[in-house]
């Protein structure tokens, strides 16, 4: 990805919107610069990492003058306009909500299995998301590139906006829920998918309309992000290829 650095460069980059991916800033810098870099970055939900002047130093070769950016490896799509476009198109858009998912190759890999199983879009937070990188891009063998990808402050707000338009939420919660084929998969939806880790952040579950599980029977905790989301999206195909 491309590295933009220098004061201009960086705030011309950060007004222009959507072209950045996260900002690194000297740890000690102060001022009306400093400032204006960390009210564009909060209002555009752009990461801002402090870091030393070494580390600056050994990432960029030239005058960064204490600060630089990361360009995004694709660009980003407005989730307003994408469900707009799937509503007019007169298609039953279903969208996959990733939360705190930090392994670059997890989004690769689920983004290879959404754009091969049809889903139209997926939505990560600006804090807390892996990066959409080189690394990302290769592990979904190219789907990146092809699959809308969007970035919201948060995915509250995301969600706020898709339950107004109609979307049902299924939170994918192994502890709790249905058996992922019982849970009816008609009508615009939006999955939500947690990390392994720390599962699905307690403010999004009351978004929830249903939770759902995919029964397993081995003795392995559970199924790697990637896999459970193939699977539940594998299930939402074969509902809607049965109702056709």
């Amino acid at each position: 990805m491309e590295k933009i650095y220098g004061r201009q460069p960086v705030l011309e980059a950060l007004k222009k919107g959507g072209d950045v991916d996260r900002v690194y800033i000297l740890d000690t810098l102060t001022g009306a610069f400093e400032i204006e870099i960390r009210r564009l970055c909060r209002d555009l939900g752009i990461p801002l990492n402090r870091i030393p002047r070494t580390k600056l130093d050994s990432d960029i070769d030239g005058n960064h003058q204490g600060i630089y950016a990361v360009g995004s490896a694709v660009e980003y799509k407005d989730l307003q306009a994408l469900v707009r476009v799937a509503f007019m198109k007169d298609q039953v858009p279903v969208l996959l909500l990733l939360d705190g998912i930090k392994d670059v190759r997890n989004i690769g890999a689920i983004a290879r299995s959404a754009e091969v199983l049809g889903a139209h879009g997926i939505v990560i937070p600006a804090k807390g998301s892996a990066p959409i990188n080189d690394t990302a891009i290769k592990t979904s063998a190219g789907a990146l590139l092809h699959i809308p990808v969007v970035r919201e402050k948060n995915l509250q707000v995301a969600l706020d906006y898709l339950c107004s338009q109609g979307f049902r939420v299924i939170g994918a919660d192994k502890k709790d829920g249905k058996p992922l084929a019982e849970v009816d998969m008609s009508g615009p939806l939006a999955i939500v998918m947690g990390s392994e880790e720390k599962g699905i952040d307690r403010h999004l579950k009351i978004y929830f309309d249903e939770k759902c599980f995919i029964p397993q029977l081995g003795k392995t905790d559970s199924l790697n992000v990637s896999v459970a989301a193939g699977i539940i999206l594998y299930e939402i195909s074969k509902q809607r290829r049965a109702a056709e």
